[in-house]
């Protein structure tokens, strides 16, 4: 059986996260039948609320930060988790009940129908009504024409975060990766480095409690700030290229 480690990036979601737990309880059960051993990690981004405490109630495993260090850098820590206890696949999954649990049974259906190193759970491959805001849609559809220009892959839904990743994909996660918005910086880097990445529809919803970390102030300079980041990418790719070599000797 393939093992697979579903990582939830939490910060203060103990309103969102037992609804998202228990779906993903289920989904768990289902994976079992395609011979998938799932294992369930909410990764606590050093939360002031119960996070942990719900996320340990449900029973599952905890990766408790001691401080607040970010979506990406929460992530990474995920993926050196799941390097160190030898998973063969991982899914990001949000923990605010915008991503649907049970959509991971579809991109393990699709990755077992024709395997790739990346499959992306995309909001915009199809039109399923999904709406936010204007600096988040132009950041998008910027990084879209961007990434198909220098990689020539077409990718709809460049800032999905959830994805399904093979244990490629993961080792150089697990060494490579941004802090700051980091979903479409790293699509860029796989698709220059050769990595196979398809997407998948499915269906998004407004978050559940609480705020999205895309809506304050701050999210009106995040396409200046992605663009940016692309720069720092394509610079360092030669470096991540050597990396690479390096380790698969």
């Amino acid at each position: 059986m393939d093992k697979l480690l579903i990582l939830i990036p939490s910060f203060n979601e103990e309103k969102n996260l037992p609804q998202v737990l228990g779906e993903l309880l289920q989904v768990k059960q289902q994976l079992c039948e395609r011979k998938v051993d799932a294992d369930i990690l909410v990764i606590d981004d050093g939360s002031e609320d119960q996070t942990t405490g719900v996320a340990r109630k449900a029973n599952v495993g905890v990766l408790q930060l001691p401080v607040n260090v970010g979506y990406g850098a929460a992530l990474q820590s995920g993926f050196l988790y799941a390097m160190d206890k030898d998973y063969d696949l991982v899914v990001s999954i949000d923990a605010d009940g915008q991503h649907q649990p049970p959509d991971i049974i579809k991109l393990v259906d699709a990755f077992i129908k024709d395997p790739h190193d990346v499959v992306l759970g995309s909001r915009f491959v199809v039109d399923t009504g999904y709406q936010t805001n204007l600096s988040r849609r132009l950041g998008i559809k910027l990084f879209s024409v961007v990434l198909k220009m220098l990689s020539g892959k077409h990718i709809a839904d460049v800032t999905t975060g959830f994805q399904l990743l093979t244990r490629p994909v993961v080792r150089l996660f697990a060494s490579e990766y941004p802090h700051d918005y980091p979903d479409a910086q790293m699509l860029l880097l796989l698709a220059l480095s050769g990595f196979r990445i398809k997407e998948i529809p499915v269906v998004v919803k407004q978050r559940l409690h609480g705020q999205s970390m895309h809506s304050s102030f701050k999210s009106i300079f995040y396409p200046v700030r992605n663009l940016l980041a692309i720069v720092v990418i394509m610079l360092r790719i030669p470096q991540v290229k050597q990396n690479m070599a390096i380790k698969t000797v």
